[in-house]
């Protein structure tokens, strides 16, 4: 079984040390908040496709020559592991493992059926108590309430959604501000991305790495909404709408609707005014970017790559 060792010891690296990882990344490097957010999402991707090739590593390795394909692997599963007494180990592992997706797949069912219902009867809200019309040369939904909100259903038939209140608080550049940030949302499909690291944080809770990706993702789709909003309408501009919005948030929004409020509204406008510069030395940043990087990716991508050839290995011998 020493064959799993390298597996399990970069999945636990990716599980512990993860986050500390990329949070360094971020200070150091200078990535702007769109190339964090990829590679915090493929931080979640490579921790999930690790632990998924460790099973099949400790499967495979188990089995060996008697692995000659699937109906004959399960009728000589029993006699492999007795053979190489790792009955209990492989066994509680398949067990997890088989619990682990069951879990997965239960915790994204139910969260897809929920945000496809709640977009179902947003919209069919929105049909009967709004209309389409343009604001800042955008086709947006208007609604009749005097609370000023801007926000982005996902979705067919949805798009941004403008409160009345909110078209007489803000200017005509605020509003191409606000606009544009929640174009940056939609264009970017970000609601794709804060769902994607909140399913596998509920599916597996207390996971040091999915913990913080839940609550960096949110953020960071803030902060690279804010940057794209600020180079097509300006900075002021978006700073005045951020302020004139900061109570848009509501209590009976899901995930499925995206709005100024994954990030403290402080922090975001300081950044705007303040842009971090966090690289003094502007030749390191590409060194410790790719250093910082290949310690984080390229563990989960050689680990793939060997279980994929160490199976295909094991199958050749058997048709040998």
């Amino acid at each position: 079984m020493t064959a799993a060792a390298l597996p399990l010891a970069t999945a636990l690296l990716l599980t512990v040390a993860g986050p500390t990882l990329l949070r360094r990344l971020g200070r150091v490097s200078g990535l702007a908040p769109g190339g964090l957010l990829a590679v915090w999402t493929l931080a979640t991707v490579a921790w999930l496709l690790t632990w998924v090739a460790l099973v099949v590593t400790l499967v495979a390795q188990t089995m060996g020559p008697g692995l000659k394909g699937v109906i004959t692997a399960c009728v000589t599963l029993l006699q492999a592991l007795h053979r190489n007494g790792a009955e209990s180990a492989v066994a509680l592992t398949v067990l997890g493992a088989a619990v682990a997706a069951v879990r997965l797949a239960w915790v994204g069912l139910r969260r897809a059926r929920g945000s496809r219902r709640w977009r179902r009867d947003h919209h069919r809200g929105l049909t009967a108590r709004g209309r389409v019309g343009a604001v800042g040369g955008r086709r947006v939904w208007l609604v009749e309430n005097d609370r000023p909100d801007v926000y982005c259903v996902p979705g067919r038939g949805a798009g941004i959604v403008v409160t009345r209140g909110a078209a007489e608080a803000l200017s005509a550049a605020e509003m191409r501000a606000v606009l544009a940030h929640e174009q940056a949302h939609l264009r970017g499909r970000h609601h794709l991305l804060v769902a994607w690291v909140d399913l596998l944080d509920s599916a597996f809770p207390r996971v040091p790495l999915l913990r913080a990706a839940a609550r960096e993702v949110p953020v960071l789709v803030e902060w690279a909404a804010d940057d794209q909003a600020a180079r097509s309408a300006g900075v002021r501009p978006l700073v005045h709408a951020i302020g004139a919005m900061v109570a848009t948030a509501t209590a009976d929004r899901s995930t499925a609707a995206l709005a100024a409020s994954g990030a403290c509204t402080v922090q975001r406008v300081r950044r705007l005014l303040r842009p971090d510069t966090p690289c003094t030395a502007t030749a390191r940043c590409p060194l410790v970017t790719t250093a910082a990087l290949a310690a984080l990716l390229v563990p989960p991508v050689l680990m793939l790559v060997w279980t994929t050839v160490g199976v295909a290995a094991t199958q050749c011998a058997c048709t040998i």
